[in-house]
């Protein structure tokens, strides 16, 4: 996955909540842009979920993105 395609989802108007689905299994929903950012240099990406929680994410280990029922790998 790359920050460009992270980016796209992230800032399509109108927005949808996607999902970010990760190597390990875990996936984290993204209900609204301002809970995910792409971290300059492109290689990380920061997920928040409602609680304030923050969570740094390798780009590397990001094996899809589900919004809408659309898988866009």
């Amino acid at each position: 996955m790359t920050a460009e395609q992270v980016r796209r989802t992230r800032e399509k108007a109108p927005f949808k909540a996607f999902t970010i689905h990760l190597s390990d299994q875990r996936r984290f929903e993204i209900p609204h842009p301002d809970f995910l950012w792409v971290m300059p240099g492109g290689r990380t990406i920061g997920i928040a979920d409602e609680t304030g929680a923050a969570e740094i994410v390798d780009l590397v280990h990001v094996t899809s993105l589900k919004l809408s029922g659309i898988d866009e790998t």
